[in-house]
């Protein structure tokens, strides 16, 4: 007979491969056209996540859109600029749809 925790780790994976393919879909559906339905998947995922109790995945913490919840496909739905100001470099991802720009450290240079 399995464990309750076996179960547990078993029911966990599989949501994890879940939202991973609920992710690559809602990319397909926005690669298609289709931005509505790549929303609701991701939302999906998300309530999948959530359920399961598992931590967020790094895909959905920086592929998503925080405001609109769109994934972000550099050159389709986001924009990508690398800004190097002094010792500092810094990602910039701008969402194409409704604007929101997340800024995020690289490297920080020595000297």
């Amino acid at each position: 007979m399995a464990s309750v925790k076996r179960l547990r780790g078993l029911a966990r994976e599989a949501a994890a491969r879940s939202v991973s393919s609920l992710y690559r879909a809602a990319v397909e559906a926005l690669k298609d056209g289709d931005v509505e339905l790549a929303r609701r998947l991701v939302a999906e995922a998300e309530e999948v996540r959530r359920v399961a109790r598992l931590r967020k995945p790094r895909f959905l913490r920086l592929g998503v859109c925080k405001n609109c919840g769109v994934p972000l496909v550099p050159g389709l739905s986001a924009r990508v600029r690398l800004h190097a100001e002094g010792r500092i470099t810094r990602v910039s991802v701008t969402c194409l749809y409704c604007g929101y720009v997340r800024r995020m450290h690289v490297r920080r240079r020595k000297g």
